[in-house]
This record gives C-alpha cells, structure tokens and sequence, in this order.
C-alpha cells in the first residue's frame, strides 16, 4: 500500500511544477536565444 501511496503522491505532486518547469524552460530559451543572437550581431560589427 506505502508503494502505490508514494506513485500517486509522487504523480499528484509533480503535476503542478511540470508546468511550472515549462515556463521556466521556455523562458530561459528565449533568454539564451536573444543572448545568442545579440553576440552574433555583435561579432558581426566586429568583424565588419
């Protein structure tokens, strides 16, 4: 009984900071990307 309390502990509880997680993912994504394009710009007038 301990084990199938802690599996839907363990589901009911991860449910909620799944979707959080995707948000934080999805943010720090576009951050990285923005940072990423931001360099290469910055590269290219240096280059240029």
């Amino acid at each position: 009984m301990s084990g199938t309390r802690a599996r839907e502990g363990i589901s009911l509880s991860s449910l909620p900071p799944q979707e959080g997680n995707t948000l934080v993912m999805n943010s720090i994504i576009y951050l990285v990307g923005l940072i990423v394009v931001v360099l290469v710009i910055l590269s290219l007038l240096g280059l240029a």
